[in-house]
């Protein structure tokens, strides 16, 4: 209607007695064809093409909007398997450390026995070798004994008693001694 205006104003306002309002049904039917045909190339020169780009600019989008989810949900299960991994290495060191602690209690009592046994076995020893000890020196005793009560009885009685005579006491005197 803005372009019908126009028309008439450029005319200089058409015949005497028409006005500006006037129908001129002839410029009428032209104003509306030739609307028509730019319309008609407006659609297929600019208003097709640019809904076939924001067409295709749409399927590029949501295509994109597909991917990234398709990208989040393969690198949200790749999180999860390497979280799964992370706590079956945590759980496979603590397994190794608990083992090393086993060992350890293990190794331990292992030589915690080991110098137990070593010091009973040294304590029997020195029992035994303080019993042989003992026995030697109270046998030593005994012979000096004997050997110094001969000496002297010896002495005292002179030639009295022969040696078979002297041997006889004395062993008689171990016998009683030992049983005493």
């Amino acid at each position: 209607m803005t372009l019908n205006l126009l028309l008439l104003a450029a005319e200089g306002g058409g015949h005497s007695g028409s006005g500006i309002f006037s129908p001129e049904y002839g410029l009428v039917f032209w104003t509306a064809v030739i609307f028509l045909c730019v319309a008609v190339l407006l659609y297929k020169a600019a208003w097709g093409p640019l809904l076939d780009a924001l067409d295709r600019r749409e399927d590029a989008i949501t295509g994109a909007i597909r991917d990234a989810e398709a990208i989040k949900a393969d690198a949200e299960a790749v999180r999860a398997q390497y979280e799964e991994k992370l706590e079956g290495i945590r759980q496979e060191a603590q397994a190794i450390i608990d083992e090393g602690n086993e060992d350890k209690k293990r190794i331990v009592a292992e030589a915690h026995a080991k110098a137990t046994q070593e010091a009973d076995e040294i304590r029997a020893r020195v029992q035994r070798d303080i019993s042989l000890a003992k026995t030697k020196a109270l046998a030593e005793v005994k012979q000096d004994a004997v050997t110094l009560g001969m000496a002297i009885a010896q002495k005292v009685l002179a030639a009295e008693i022969d040696a078979k005579k002297h041997q006889k006491i004395v062993d008689d005197v171990l016998v009683a001694y030992e049983r005493g």
